[in-house]
């Protein structure tokens, strides 16, 4: 998109025609020219809906191919029975069926963490719009070559489609969601980042919701083949979408000669490590605000990924739902979360900010100082603007948005974006485990369908995490904050699946399979618990960097 953004900057310059003389003049040039267009961050947001209906499409039919393709291989070695109508109908093909789905979504979760780091090194190597647009266009030949192991079908195309995985590795579901929310939180201010990431979780669920809608429908109208050859076209229009549509965005924070070392590959996992802080009255203490917000997150992810799958095998087990009611019933939860994120989840924090800015007008607690934020002041005296009539460092602009010298840090916009967002993320858990709890009184199966209505209402810990760690860190750390939330949330899904799938079948056997919903709560309270010993560094503290200890 390199001619919208000379475009852009070339509107603003006319504006302003700075002289060598008033530095002033330069600084808000620079200033002018970070400060994003509007209709930027819905391009993204579209972005995320556009891609997530896109790895969405094949998530149903590919279910399907692998009992049809294990149902081939089988009769390849047994004689064919005497009625077609139920030729798969067989324990052995049903089992192996179950098998090979097991090690595909095993071997999606294991390429999708190593493409976490991955995409995060080359977020930090490439640039924002580099590293999405790799981790679109792989996909689309993982997608042909399952076309053609869909193709060959049997044993043989099992193996291709299981051996195409890894091309996770370099281009995923996982990848691109950390490259768009690193591209979002660039093109907003600091204060919307929060509220940005939660329509941005949004509008990826309602495309994955009408992407698992739509490869239904066109399995069963064009033949289970389609699916994946849709898929492809739909990679190669994300890919063009990304080259026009996107800003490339760069930040020299960022994109730094450091970051490109492959030493960096694993900096998100650093970013758990307790930090040494010294207060203002020169004493340094440690602080885990980091680690006991990743810990909370873990346990609040591990009590919610489960239950999607929770609420459809309870209602076949207990009410003898069918597909077309499961489905309804999922529709229904993924619909209200998206429209909850998308909508409701961004008004809430801005009015919980102003709430709390209120709460804590005269409050020093949420005073930023200039040099710990990173943004410099404008000089405002004639003094200070002949002192500093001088061209700019090495002619780069500067990263963050200027500030006037002297004005409080303790702005609106700047007290709001470091307090609510970490408390919201506490109490959205405790909301959770409540709501949770309240499944296992159900006696009915259309107390489900209010069940599905109102669980997502205590959705938005996932984006306010990544809203409070990205205040908890330097701007040069942004991607590697991201990419530490997304790795847990990733580890939080997959041990959810194994975790609660033997608590199900462990009530099951008792015959209590509603108490499978009270350890969920349980383990958001417990989420809860740990979340309320995480803070914020103490006011008029500065983190200690390696430079600060070896001297």
């Amino acid at each position: 998109m390199a001619s919208y953004e000379t475009s852009r900057k070339v509107s603003v310059a006319t504006t302003v025609e700075p002289t060598e003389t008033s530095p002033l003049l330069d600084r808000k040039l620079s200033r002018a020219s970070v400060i994003w267009q509007k209709s930027t961050i819905y391009r993204v947001l579209f972005c995320g809906f556009l891609v997530s209906l896109t790895f969405g499409v094949t998530q149903v039919p590919i279910i399907y191919v692998f009992g049809l393709m294990n149902c081939e291989e089988y009769y390849r070695h047994h004689p064919s029975p005497p009625s077609a109508l139920d030729r798969c109908k067989v324990h052995e093909i049903e089992a192996g069926t179950a098998r090979q789905v097991a090690l595909l979504g095993a071997g999606t979760t294991l390429f999708g963490v190593v493409n976490l780091f991955f995409t995060g090194w080359t977020i930090k190597a490439f640039g924002i719009k580099k590293s999405l647009l790799l981790t679109v266009f792989l996909p689309a030949i993982r997608l042909a070559i399952q076309n053609i192991g869909v193709e060959l079908g049997a044993g043989v195309g099992i193996l291709i489609v299981q051996l195409s995985q890894i091309i996770t590795v370099v281009g995923g579901p996982v990848g691109y969601m950390l490259s768009l929310n690193s591209l979002a939180t660039e093109v907003v201010e600091p204060v919307e980042r929060t509220a940005t990431l939660g329509r941005l979780s949004g509008c990826a669920m309602f495309g994955t919701a009408l992407g698992f809608l739509a490869g239904g429908l066109i399995g069963d109208a064009f033949g289970i083949i389609w699916p994946f050859r849709v898929t492809v076209g739909l990679f190669i229009i994300s890919c063009l979408y990304v080259q026009l549509c996107l800003p490339d965005v760069h930040n020299p924070d960022i994109e730094s000669k450091a970051s490109k070392s492959l030493s960096s590959f694993f900096d998100p996992v650093k970013m758990f490590a307790p930090q040494k802080w010294q207060l203002s009255n020169g004493k340094v203490q440690i602080e885990y605000g980091v680690l006991l917000l990743g810990l909370g997150t873990f346990l609040g992810v591990l009590s919610t990924s489960y239950i999607g799958t929770l609420l459809q095998m309870y209602a076949t087990d207990i009410f003898d739902f069918g597909t077309s009611e499961n489905g309804l019933l999922i529709f229904v939860n993924s619909l209200v979360r998206g429209l909850f994120l998308t909508f409701v989840f961004p008004i809430i924090i801005s009015a919980g900010r102003e709430w709390l800015d209120k709460r804590n007008q005269v409050s020093e607690s949420a005073k930023i100082s200039a040099s710990e934020s990173g943004i410099p002041d404008i000089p405002v005296s004639p003094a200070e603007i002949a002192a500093d009539a001088r061209p700019m460092e090495g002619g780069r602009e500067p990263v963050e948005p200027l500030k006037p010298a002297g004005a409080k840090a303790g702005n609106k916009a700047e007290r709001q974006s470091f307090r609510f967002d970490l408390l919201f993320t506490k109490y959205s858990l405790i909301a959770d485990g409540l709501l949770t709890g309240l499944a296992t009184f159900t006696t009915a199966g259309w107390q489900l369908y209010v069940i599905a209505v109102i669980l997502p209402l205590a959705s938005g810990t996932g984006p306010a995490a990544k809203g409070t760690i990205l205040q908890m860190c330097p701007p040069e750390q942004r991607t590697d904050a991201l990419s530490a939330i997304s790795l847990v949330e990733l580890v939080a899904r997959l041990s959810s699946l194994s975790v609660f799938g033997l608590v199900f079948a462990a009530f099951a056997e008792t015959g209590q399979p509603n108490l499978t919903f009270t350890c969920n709560a349980g383990i958001a309270v417990v989420g809860f618990a740990i979340l309320m010993f995480a803070r914020f560094p103490p006011d008029g503290s500065r983190r200690l960097t390696k430079d600060d200890e070896d001297d």
